[in-house]
């Protein structure tokens, strides 16, 4: 009885900092900002309103940016998923004994930082870049094409930047599947197109939605690649909520947009695990 007792008063002991940090460091801070959220700032007093909201859901503006930004989130999962399944099904599978230079391709952009990464786009995108550059000593283009500044510049960029997460979280399901189901597939006349989307894919469908997952919330929530390629002109989430608090210095009306990021994001992400697990139980 007392091992059990100082069993569960271990347990509490070390969940208990975590739990700490994360009320401290997230529960907090987002309880504050969604009291912030309904507040209008008057001298010495606060009133409590909606209209902070309500300027948000029926100005164009904001809809507009709501639509971008799910839009690329979106965009950006699809892509890294199409390059990722097919990268981490060959680290997975492959008998190469050169196999552990994949996993070092893939993870070698992790050790980069964020910021060198999105600034070498600029370097390939760019007006004097490699692609125009490569364009234009070809004779295809006489003058520069307009490829930074706009969705497709910040959707290759963050892809980039993404692409490991979702990588990793597939060959993290692939690598626990038995393989003799795809073999006893094969034995019983499934081709291996037939073998992939019977077995495979079904099996390691928690991955792909790991990934999936991972990918929308960071991209949804990026700042300084679609700031740095995007430079004003693809309104984003990210950029409106800071131009909201730190240039205008709308704390209220900032707050009322993360919050419904937060909410937009958090309902799609519910409805995204609920479709997967009914393609699981398939």
């Amino acid at each position: 009885m007392r091992a059990a007792v100082r069993g569960r008063a271990r347990l509490l002991a070390l969940l208990g900092l975590p739990a700490a940090l994360l009320g401290l460091l997230f529960v907090y801070p987002l309880a504050h900002m969604a009291a912030l959220s309904v507040r209008t700032v008057f001298p010495g007093a606060f009133q409590y309103t909606g209209a902070h909201y309500a300027k948000f859901v029926s100005d164009a503006y904001f809809l507009r940016v709501t639509q971008t930004s799910f839009a690329l989130a979106l965009t950006v999962t699809v892509l890294t998923a199409a390059v990722g399944y097919p990268v981490a099904y060959y680290f997975v599978r492959s008998r190469s004994r050169h196999k552990h230079w994949i996993f070092l391709g893939v993870i070698s952009p992790l050790l980069v930082s964020i910021v060198v990464r999105t600034i070498g786009w600029t370097i390939v995108l760019g007006n004097e870049g490699l692609v125009n550059n490569a364009l234009r000593m070809l004779g295809i283009v006489r003058e520069p094409l307009a490829l930074m500044n706009s969705f497709w510049s910040v959707t290759v960029g963050l892809v980039h930047v993404l692409l490991p997460f979702m990588i990793l979280s597939i060959a993290s399901v692939l690598g626990k599947i038995d393989t003799a189901l795809e073999e006893s597939a094969a034995i019983l006349g499934a081709g291996p197109l037939r073998t992939f989307w019977r077995v495979t894919l079904p099996l390691s469908i928690q991955g792909v939605a790991a990934g999936s997952i991972l990918v929308f919330c960071l991209t949804i929530g990026a700042y300084i690649t679609p700031w740095w390629l995007g430079r004003g002109k693809v309104l984003l989430f990210s950029t409106t909520i800071y131009d909201q608090i730190l240039a205008i210095v709308d704390w209220p009306f900032g707050s009322a947009a993360a919050m419904i990021l937060v909410a937009a994001t958090l309902a799609i992400i519910l409805l995204y695990f609920a479709l997967i697990g009914r393609v699981a139980r398939r």
